[in-house]
């Protein structure tokens, strides 16, 4: 169970995109809503707008949220009312723990794809005109679908899943979704530094050590396939420099790089010709930013 949480500035749009029942592929149906009329699409935007107007200047009173389950689940959500009943609770829970209460919503699920799912559209602005807070609700909400997840005993992916539609996902998160797979695959099957670097270079990975120069050791990994770049800590915590020296029990400054060619990292930073980004280059790169910082001259006083 995940939850896509996206901003928006019109409710009309978003409404007609949700509870958009006269699309034969999408067979949209309302499983729940507060505080709106639903004779239409057109009076459900009204009701929604007419409550956002006792706080004009908020520029982006729409939430939708796009609350998607694993196909794996599909037997636990027929196309039935019992379906739509245990979808519907679900979602109100979800919105509960969030803190979206005393407010507008509707609640309605799609069947255009092969996982279950529901679109959920609120308002930001409550019934007595307070502001629903959404400060952090990325982070509550990786915490709550995680905790409903396993409280209604639904599909857990295990985290290197290869079930993942990659086809839904744009180019780069594509790309990235595929290279931290690939390490992901590398790390399991490998026992020391050795078949590590073997098993990234089988699946044409390539690999570049950072480098603290005063201490004389590395600090971290990153990792690259095609056109996608990144730290292993971005890609995965468990893909960290430490944890791999655990795994190991071996230091990568005994095992002789492969001179790579000169690449940029998922931060941009350059790296020699042996393939190592030194910290040193870092800070000298932060010290000639810090001296283009304009500084008002002083004037002469006559």
């Amino acid at each position: 169970m995940i939850a896509k949480i996206l901003n928006r500035v019109d409710f009309g749009g978003i409404v007609n995109y949700a509870h958009n029942d006269k699309n034969k592929k999408k067979q949209a149906n309302l499983l729940g809503y507060e505080g709106v009329c639903v004779t239409d699409n057109k009076a459900i935007a009204n009701s929604f707008y007419i409550q956002a107007s006792m706080r004009p200047n908020r520029r982006k009173p729409v939430k939708h949220i796009s609350l998607s389950f694993s196909p794996r689940d599909a037997d636990r959500f027929p196309d039935n009312r019992e379906g739509d009943e245990f979808m519907a609770k679900i979602a109100k829970e979800w919105m509960k723990r969030m803190g979206i209460v005393h407010t507008q919503y509707i609640i309605a699920r799609h069947h255009d794809t092969r996982h279950p799912h529901c679109h959920i559209v609120y308002n930001l602005v409550g019934n007595e005109g307070q502001i629903i807070s959404d400060s952090n609700e990325r982070y509550r909400s990786a915490r709550i679908c995680k905790a409903l997840t396993e409280e209604y005993g639904l599909y857990i992916a295990r985290k290197n899943s290869k079930e993942q539609n990659l086809d839904r996902l744009r180019t780069h998160q594509r790309q990235k979704a595929q290279l931290r797979a690939a390490v992901m695959d590398a790390r399991q099957e490998s026992t020391d530094w050795n078949s590590f670097l073997n098993a990234l270079s089988r699946r044409n990975v390539s690999v570049q050590a950072t480098t603290d120069r005063a201490a004389d050791k590395v600090v971290g990994l990153s990792f690259s396939m095609e056109d996608a770049h990144c730290s292993g800590y971005r890609l995965d915590p468990s893909l960290s420099y430490p944890h791999f020296v655990i795994a190991f029990g071996q230091a990568l400054e005994e095992i002789l790089f492969q001179p790579h060619a000169q690449s940029l990292d998922c931060s941009g930073s350059p790296v020699n010709n042996q393939g190592w980004r030194n910290r040193d280059d870092e800070e000298a790169k932060k010290n000639r930013k810090a001296h283009h910082i304009y500084q008002p001259s002083k004037r002469r006083r006559k």
